[in-house]
């Protein structure tokens, strides 16, 4: 009975399957724990370089949303703030490279991306005066940069499919203008993609 499991455990792990040279496309779902933001859900879309041998690239872009206080909190005179809660959007620009370890149908592979970040920050403030209650809505947004050391195992199921998890660290910052201060990004992204 133990062999009807392990035969094929060790041919899916073992067996050497390589992805055809091609420039194809990976879609992915991401969740991010960021220091200093609530958990935040998100996806991307790359173009993805393969060369048919253990070094690959990708070009694309991946978007994490997260919804909390507003780093921003707007007076607005006579009034009292009630809550001032706010949409955020990071949207991680750039290019990546990976480096497969041991090319089987089961891969690990290790990586390192350099990114453009920009992001997006849709504020709702509440306030209250005497009779009236003043609902405001404000858009603030920052740019920065973001680099992203990746560890993660591909399952090439055929020479022009695979499926992918992997774990990014974030680290970088933006530059917040409505606080005139960097806010940094520093966190753990695991992220499940399909490769075609």
């Amino acid at each position: 009975m133990i062999l009807y499991i392990i035969i094929p455990l060790f041919f899916i792990a073992y067996n050497p399957v390589a992805e055809h040279e091609r420039i194809g496309a990976e879609v992915s779902l991401s969740y991010a724990g960021i220091k200093d933001f609530p958990p935040s859900i998100g996806g991307g879309i790359d173009i993805i370089f393969i060369t048919g041998e253990k070094l690959g690239g990708s070009l694309g872009f991946e978007i994490l949303k997260n919804k909390g206080e507003s780093f921003y909190k707007k007076n607005l005179p006579g009034t009292e703030l009630e809550s001032a809660l706010s949409s955020r959007y990071i949207t991680i620009t750039g290019f990546e490279l990976d480096y497969i370890l041991v090319q089987k149908k089961l891969s690990p592979f290790t990586g390192f991306g350099i990114h453009w970040l920009y992001f997006h920050e849709q504020s709702k403030y509440v306030y209250t005066s005497p009779g009236w209650i003043i609902t405001e809505w404000r858009n603030y947004e920052g740019n920065g940069y973001c680099i992203k050391p990746t560890l993660g195992v591909r399952y090439i199921s055929s020479p022009s499919f695979a499926a992918e998890g992997r774990m990014e660290v974030l680290l970088g910052s933006f530059f917040y203008p409505p606080l005139n201060r960097r806010i940094e990004i520093k966190g753990i992204n695991i992220n499940l993609g399909i490769r075609l």
